[in-house]
């Protein structure tokens, strides 16, 4: 019969030899069998002394490497100073880790704009805005707040500049729907005329009208994340030979025994350590 994988069951092959055979006490019959074979998973070949003990240191370190990291989480906070910190000291044996630096501020996303400041006085005429650059941007929308209201209509409009003339040319016209009375308007633009350069026309006929009007650019097309990069190495890291943990960035680290790891950052910063056990 054909031998058996060695992680599985395992059975003799060949016949019983002859001078061996023999007949015990009346009516019972001893057998003996070959001694057990191994065979390679992959080529079912006879496994030789060398070959087998090479399987068997494998599964060893396996089975260690399995009873060492385990499913619970152990978390902590190491603070990294700007000189080399021990993050995780040796052990006896491998272990795994999850490293996170959480320090991440995103920027960018929403920016407002002073377009004309609290307690502007707009005189009864065309007042135009100084030019927003809305390059990296997808949409706007303006809010006005009006606390001295004028006699005659006020009109805003929404321009987009022509890149090569430089001329301004109105893409949406009386954005605030007419609104003179005090008080706080809302005007969503969208993305129509949130080209490269932007500005707001404010017409007012009749009277003066005293207001302010902010943009509130969105979505950003190009976000930034930035926080304190941390550098991991041994006891003598340094920003220019370090690995970067940027913020917000995660590694998973598998140490053998008697490998401890240091950090160091430009600024004291603090990261999550959860040590698999």
């Amino acid at each position: 019969m054909p031998g058996k994988y060695l992680d599985g069951e395992l059975i003799y092959q060949g016949s019983v030899p002859s001078d061996i055979e023999q007949t015990g006490i009346l009516g019972r019959t001893t057998e003996y069998y070959d001694p057990y074979d191994a065979r390679s998973r992959e080529t079912n070949e006879l496994l030789g002394n060398r070959e087998l003990l090479s399987y068997l240191l494998k599964n060893s370190n396996i089975d260690i490497l399995l009873r060492t990291i385990g499913n619970a989480f152990f978390p902590r906070t190491v603070t990294i100073l700007t000189t080399p910190t021990a993050i995780i000291d040796p052990n006896r044996s491998p272990r795994g880790y999850i490293l996170i630096n959480p320090n991440t501020t995103v920027s960018g996303v929403v920016t407002t704009v002073t377009v004309f400041p609290a307690g502007t006085v707009f005189a009864v005429a065309a007042t135009p805005s100084a030019a927003i650059n809305v390059s990296a941007h997808g949409g706007a929308t303006f809010t006005m707040d009006v606390t001295e209201a004028s006699a005659g209509p006020v009109t805003v409009d929404l321009q987009s500049q022509d890149p090569i003339s430089g001329n301004w040319v109105t893409v949406q016209s009386d954005i605030f729907a007419g609104a003179s009375a005090v008080g706080t308007y809302h005007a969503p633009v969208g993305g129509i005329g949130i080209d490269q350069n932007a500005r707001l026309l404010v017409t007012v006929a009749g009277d003066t009208m005293t207001a302010s009007i902010a943009a509130m650019l969105k979505p950003q097309l190009a976000g930034t994340v930035a926080g304190p990069t941390v550098f991991l190495g041994n006891a003598d890291v340094n920003a220019t030979i370090g690995y970067p943990l940027l913020g917000g960035q995660k590694e998973v680290f598998y140490l053998k025994e008697n490998t401890p790891l240091f950090g160091v950052a430009v600024a004291s910063t603090e990261v999550r350590l959860f040590e698999l056990q």
